[in-house]
């Protein structure tokens, strides 16, 4: 089947491009990686040729296209099974995590978009509706670190990890005051190497989208 391939967004925006990144980073997985600037032709172009859906990220392994976040990480777990909890209950519950920020906290990804070149920087007001969603998500990221004791969710680190790990990034650029036990449940996945590696990516980025930035 040949090194799957890996295509993605910008390093810098594209949250969802980051999770299936760590998620194959932390299996071991070799892999290849092909960054598209997202919103222009260059990126509807290429995206035509490669998946009906037209989304990233997508896997390509040998003649097979594996679009979709979850269902890369779902295949990264069938070749490395680690990556979920290995008792059953933790395991459905960390499925359960990572398809509640597959599907939900729309109005965290709308008001506060990723962009790792923003760092510590607040929006002047938070609508009520961000700050009700960022009220949810703690009280599941707490019930989930006070069972397992951390550092990670599920005590190791798993696949839920990699889909919350945008959400930490983005408390840290928009400088979201979280309880300590959250601030370093942000700070472990922050320190990862998967994300340092995808940091870097970012760094060395010079794609821009203008329309795209955050004021505060």
């Amino acid at each position: 089947m040949g090194v799957p391939h890996l295509i993605l967004g910008n390093a810098r925006y594209s949250s969802w491009s980051l999770r299936a990144f760590a998620v194959l980073r932390r299996a071991g997985i070799e892999f290849t990686t092909e960054f598209l600037p997202l919103r222009t032709d260059e990126f509807r172009s290429r995206m035509a040729e490669v998946s009906p859906f037209a989304l990233v990220p997508t896997l390509l392994v040998g003649d097979e296209v594996i679009g979709d976040t979850m269902a890369i990480s779902e295949w990264a777990a069938e070749q490395v099974p680690s990556l979920w909890p290995r008792d059953e209950f933790r395991r459905a519950q960390a499925r359960m995590m990572a398809a509640q920020m597959h599907a939900s906290f729309m109005n965290i990804r709308r008001e506060l978009p990723m962009d790792l070149y923003r760092q510590n920087e607040p929006r002047v007001t938070l609508k009520d509706e961000v700050v009700a969603e960022v009220s949810k998500l703690s009280a599941a990221w707490g019930q989930a670190l006070h069972k397992s004791g951390g550092p990670f969710l599920f005590g190791e680190w798993s696949i839920a990890d990699a889909f919350y790990l945008p959400i930490a990034s983005r408390f840290s650029s928009y400088a979201i005051s979280l309880p300590a036990e959250l601030q370093d449940y942000c700070d472990a996945l922050l320190a990862t190497p998967e994300f340092a590696e995808w940091k870097a990516i970012a760094d060395e980025e010079d794609w821009i989208i203008e329309d795209y930035l955050v004021e505060p």
